[in-house]
């Protein structure tokens, strides 16, 4: 067998997962769930995907119009069958456009586009599985929810074209595109995990409020929990601390996806330490969650980050950043860098994160993962400071030990590089 012939097989047995998959959850929603007949189950699916694969095969030797007539063909089928089961008083179609999207993979999968069509894959499967979720979501939205939805499209969509792509400002430092481009990043990963709270509900295990809390803001997860544990002392706290160290170790992941959105480069740099730190505090987490009985349902839902006030607010701050790194760097550079990321890591990790990221940084060397690293130092102190200022006595051990594992990982890591370069 050739090593063409392979590559295809290879195509074709994953064009038929991606139809299993789909089909696996419309048989099961359709049947077990909605106590429906289904349009289509495992076996179609799966074969529709096969379909769409062949057609695109065969149109590869004989000419588009083959596709085009096999899926004008597949529509009218899908026509077909929606009208008959229309009459039966079933007016959902979301089933059979899912067959639709399924018979398209297979033709993707079939010209190359393999990671695409397994992300798309994987966002219908789940669209399809969180139908009542998402249902309940959208009923528990309230007004404000709304307007922020419609905030964030006018930040991002129209806002942002608009503004010039052009350096002004002290040693041209700064530029209103980039900033705005920042602050929608920002507010766009905030909103997320906001939405995703709403999405999972409140009423969800310490270790899980962390988590989605941590998407939004850790500090604000911090000071909220603190609060409520001086509120509440006693036992219910340990739960609390396993929250902030959750919510702390959602800052790693999220600060490498900011830094991959700017600097490609810098975050594969800064990947493998920062796993390892995620896993350490992660691991402590879980490892008090387990020992504490952690399962104890703990609500602490996070307040909605978007709003006009809060972007202008941190777009100035982010500016403000900006501009003193660049003093500070310029002249006493890398110690002012190091030095700037001690400071600002206390207060805003976003803004101190992208600002490193879009500094142009001394090539071959790990400036930017150190001065990032070290703002991660400081950031776990200060919230450390939150939790001895507001939090309850009890809180402090459980918090403690979580946050000196991880200062002890950052400081091996930052070791460890310093080491193999």
């Amino acid at each position: 067998m050739t090593e063409t012939s392979q590559e295809l097989l290879l195509r074709l047995f994953i064009s038929m997962g991606m139809g299993f998959l789909i089909g696996l959850e419309r048989e099961y929603a359709k049947h077990l769930v909605d106590k429906d007949d289904q349009f289509a189950g495992v076996r179609t699916y799966t074969l529709v995907a096969l379909f769409g694969f062949l057609s695109a095969y065969l149109a590869e030797r004989s000419g588009d119009l083959l596709f085009i007539t096999a899926f004008v063909g597949f529509i009218a089928l899908v026509i077909v069958t929606y009208w008959k089961t229309a009459k039966e008083g079933s007016y959902g179609i979301t089933t059979e456009l899912a067959g639709l999207v399924t018979f398209l993979l297979g033709a993707m999968v079939f010209e190359g586009e393999v990671l695409v069509a397994v992300i798309v894959t994987v966002v219908i499967t789940l669209l399809l599985a969180l139908k009542l979720k998402l249902h309940a979501f959208i009923r528990s939205l309230t007004a404000e929810e709304v307007r922020s939805f419609i905030l964030f499209t006018i930040i991002s969509a129209v806002v942002l074209p608009l503004l010039p792509d052009e350096p002004f400002g002290p040693s041209g430092v700064w530029n209103l595109h980039e900033i705005w481009t920042m602050v929608v990043l920002v507010t766009g990963i905030s909103f997320a995990g906001y939405l995703l709270s709403k999405i999972l509900g409140t009423g969800k295990s310490s270790f899980l409020v962390g988590v989605v809390g941590g998407l939004v803001s850790s500090t604000a997860v911090t000071l909220g929990l603190a609060r409520r544990s001086r509120e509440k002392p006693g036992g219910a706290n340990t739960l609390a601390a396993v929250g902030i160290i959750a919510a702390t170790a959602t800052l790693y992941p999220r600060i490498l996806l900011e830094t991959w959105a700017v600097n490609r480069s810098l975050a594969l740099q800064l990947s493998l330490p920062v796993a390892f730190i995620t896993l350490v505090a992660f691991g402590m987490a879980y490892l008090i969650h387990r020992k504490r009985g952690g399962s104890v349902a703990l609500e602490a839902p996070p307040t909605n980050p978007l709003n006009f006030a809060v972007a202008l607010q941190f777009g100035v701050i982010y500016m403000a950043v900006q501009w003193l790194m660049e003093l500070v760097s310029t002249h006493y550079s890398a110690q002012g860098l190091y030095a700037g990321s001690l400071v600002f890591g206390a207060t805003d990790m976003d803004a101190i994160t992208l600002s490193i990221a879009r500094r142009t940084l001394e090539p071959g060397t790990l400036q930017g993962v150190m001065a990032i690293l070290l703002a991660t130092l400081s950031n776990t102190v200060m919230k450390f400071l939150i939790v001895l200022i507001v939090g309850d006595k009890s809180l402090r051990k459980w918090v403690g030990t979580g946050f000196g594992a991880i200062t002890i990982a950052t400081v091996l890591a930052m070791v460890v590089l310093r080491l193999l370069s």
